[in-house]
């Protein structure tokens, strides 16, 4: 896998080898970061089940302030970890091995302006879940963006103004604007 634009492009980061991983595939990423353009500028990024760490990095790579990445398993924060010392990436990193819920508990205070959510597929529910506290909590900017990678295409939602989906093979993008 590849950092496809910014000022980290070009570079390869390593993937989990894990059957719990599954990385966002460079079209799909180059896709969706084109849809949100130039809007990651200065964002603060959540990439929650972040896997390689790929969205986030590609975040920075494009303008981000800074990046909480977060997963629950150890080979995919150790890759993280190596993705990032190995790119040399300069931006403030976060990275925290704990479950969403228990990350999401314990940083109540924080805002986000740019939230990356790719759960198992099998665990749909995740997506409202995520959405709903953080809403509740007032954890998103005014001016957040969500993007949610899926194995469907999701529902609106009541909270965000604008709505679009993409269809890449079997992964559907679905992006909310507030």
């Amino acid at each position: 896998m590849r950092i496809v634009a910014g000022k980290y492009r070009h570079r390869l980061i390593n993937f989990p080898q894990t059957g719990n991983t599954r990385p966002t595939m460079d079209k799909v990423r180059e896709a969706l970061m084109s849809a949100i353009g130039m809007n990651i500028y200065n964002r603060v990024v959540l990439d929650l089940f972040a896997g390689s760490g790929a969205l986030g990095i590609e975040s920075l790579s494009r303008g981000a302030k800074c990046c909480y990445f977060v997963d629950n398993d150890k080979t995919s924060i150790k890759v993280i970890k190596d993705n990032i010392s190995k790119i040399g990436v300069s931006e403030e990193v976060h990275v925290e091995f704990t479950s969403y819920k228990d990350f999401l508990q314990r940083n109540k205070d924080k805002k986000f302006s740019l939230l990356f959510l790719d759960p198992p597929y099998k665990d749909d529910y995740v997506y409202q879940e995520v959405v709903d506290f953080m809403i509740k909590n007032d954890m998103l900017t005014s001016d957040a963006i969500v993007v949610c990678e899926a194995d469907k295409e999701l529902n609106e939602c009541e909270y965000f103004k604008n709505y679009r989906h993409y269809k890449y093979g079997t992964v559907h993008v679905n992006i909310y604007w507030r």
